[in-house]
């Protein structure tokens, strides 16, 4: 029998989330202006100073080819990926494509919403604070086994997390998570 990778019930409520929107939106300004300046590489007059006169319209349509290449090639990485997460008796369910995981509750011991917070003034080496949900698992293999989900963080602390792009997804998250298993949210 196939492992169930969403929950069966209707009724949970999915949160969603797209990412790569403005990286695809750049690669395609990217393809666009150099595509028509390599389509088009002889339009205008360059000045009488200009060094521009001396380059051949075929170099330079080779050369804004390879730039509007480079932004095809820039969209095609980064097409938006629709992620949903849903939240019922068995877990925090993630599926963003054909990736999918749950992350059950008995593997908990804690969960919490984090706050993004700017880097602290005067003080170089301070970094921003990115949204996330912070987990506390029961036992050491938990970033393995959802290595593809959550990073640990950078000190000896067991605590886990996974970021979010903003933190209405984590105040959504964290609501579920709330009105299913508030015995877990500190």
């Amino acid at each position: 029998m196939p492992e169930q990778t969403w929950p069966a019930d209707p009724e949970t409520t999915v949160i969603e989330y797209r990412t790569g929107r403005w990286a695809f939106i750049g690669g395609l300004a990217l393809l666009v202006v150099f595509g028509l300046a390599a389509v088009f590489p002889d339009v205008g007059h360059p000045s009488a100073s200009s060094r521009a006169k001396n380059i051949p319209p075929a170099a330079a349509s080779l050369l804004f080819g390879a730039l509007a290449l480079g932004g095809l090639l820039v969209m095609i990485g980064s097409v938006p990926r629709m992620h949903r997460f849903a939240v019922d008796q068995r877990g925090l369910w993630w599926r963003a494509g054909r990736k999918s995981d749950l992350i059950a509750w008995e593997e908990l011991r804690a969960v919490r919403g984090r706050e993004p917070r700017p880097p602290v003034k005067g003080a170089p080496n301070s970094k921003p604070v990115l949204p996330a949900l912070v987990f506390t698992p029961a036992d050491g293999r938990f970033a393995t086994r959802h290595s593809m989900l959550v990073k640990p963080l950078p000190d000896a602390n067991p605590e886990v997390e996974l970021r979010l792009p903003n933190f209405a997804t984590v105040r959504q998250l964290t609501q579920e998570i709330t009105r299913v298993r508030p015995d877990l949210l500190h």
